[in-house]
């Protein structure tokens, strides 16, 4: 796992591609939605953000927040306990007493059990700039890795049209960007120091601990202290 790592806005990137004579038409538009394809495909946690909203809940529902990629968990801020996926077929149309309570989302709304109230959403998003820009990792293996992700769909687009001089060109792009990102992935995945004891905690735990989830996960990895009379 990569630590301390500085950020790049899209515009850095595509400054690069640019200097590609073929790939000279290419805009800033293209440029994010191919960024952010190739983010949501990597899926590499330091390319996220943690955030959290608040939502207010009417009747079942609520507003997701823009930029949402995944939902680590969502607490009840009235009970202050994480609520569990919901399995309700009918995303929980009417309220039972005594049941707990879970949640679902669904395009760009949260459905919860419960009708009315408010919940904290801890999810990933991804980084972005104060124009709204996504943010990209400034580490070279990663950026090799997205450039030559988009000049294998642009080079893609080319060859359907009959505009690239040889099929090779596609080939040894689509080549580079197997082993690029492969080797990004090996950088990118690996957990930390720290990250490996907290693992280690939980895994070496003799005395099993209940109601993690709904405290968040809060103490999951720290050191087991058994005392012995």
């Amino acid at each position: 796992m990569v630590d301390n790592v500085e950020y790049t806005n899209i515009r850095e990137v595509l400054s690069r591609i640019l200097r590609h004579p073929l790939l000279q038409d290419l805009g800033l538009e293209a440029a994010i939605q191919y960024s952010i394809d190739f983010i949501r495909i990597m899926g590499l946690p330091i390319v996220f953000e943690d955030k959290q909203d608040t939502i207010d809940i009417e009747d079942f529902r609520g507003p997701l927040p823009c930029g949402l990629v995944s939902v680590i968990q969502v607490r009840d801020n009235h009970t202050k306990n994480c609520l569990r996926s919901m399995t309700d077929s009918f995303n929980g149309n009417s309220e039972e007493v005594g049941s707990s309570r879970t949640f679902k989302t669904q395009g760009s709304l949260i459905y919860t059990s419960f009708k009315e109230g408010s919940v904290t959403i801890a999810y990933k998003a991804i980084k972005t700039d104060s124009e709204g820009l996504p943010m990209i990792p400034e580490d070279p293996v990663f950026m090799r890795a997205l450039e030559l992700y988009i000049k294998k769909q642009q080079f893609t687009i080319l060859f359907d049209c009959g505009k690239l001089a040889s099929i090779s060109i596609l080939q040894n792009t689509q080549q580079e960007y197997a082993f690029a990102v492969a080797q990004c992935q090996n950088r990118y995945t690996l957990p930390s120091m720290a990250e490996m004891q907290s693992i280690t905690g939980m895994l070496h735990r003799i005395i099993p601990i209940s109601g993690e989830f709904e405290r968040g996960f809060k103490s999951m990895g720290e050191k087991e202290h058994i005392r012995v009379q």
